[in-house]
C-alpha cells in the first residue's frame, strides 16, 4: 500500500495565487486507489484541493491550495496524510472482499465441473 515517502523531498511550487505541494509516495497506488483517494479528498480539504497522480517513477499526492496570508496549511496536510491511511484501509478490505468473492465463485465453478 502506498505511503508517503520521507526519503525523497516534496515538490512546493508558488504560481498565480496557488500554492502546489507534491507529495511523493511509495508503494503500488493502484487506479483503484488513486480514484478512491480522489474521491474522498473532494470531501474535506477546507478549500483546497488534493488527488494522486501515477507518474513514470512513482504516485504524487498533488495539493493545491489558494495562496492567503491566513491560512495555515499543516491541518489540510495532516488530513491528506490521515486520508492515505484511510483509503489503504478500504482499500485492503476490498481487495479481501474480492478475493473472498473469487474464492466462492471458483468453489463454484468447480462444482459444477465434477
Amino acid at each position: 500500500m502506498p505511503d508517503i515517502d520521507r526519503t525523497v523531498d516534496i515538490n512546493v511550487n508558488a504560481d498565480r495565487g496557488m500554492v502546489t505541494a507534491e507529495i511523493p509516495l511509495t508503494g503500488h497506488a493502484s487506479e483503484h486507489w488513486r480514484e478512491l483517494f480522489g474521491k474522498l479528498a473532494g470531501h474535506g480539504m477546507q478549500g483546497s484541493r488534493a488527488e494522486a497522480e501515477k507518474r513514470e517513477d512513482r504516485t504524487w499526492v498533488i495539493w493545491l491550495s489558494p495562496a492567503r496570508l491566513d491560512f495555515h496549511p499543516e491541518p489540510t496536510l495532516d488530513a491528506a496524510s490521515a486520508l492515505i491511511t484511510q483509503v489503504n484501509g478500504v482499500e485492503q478490505e476490498w481487495q479481501s472482499g474480492a478475493a473472498q468473492i473469487e474464492a466462492a465463485v471458483r468453489s463454484w465453478w468447480a462444482r459444477r465441473q465434477g
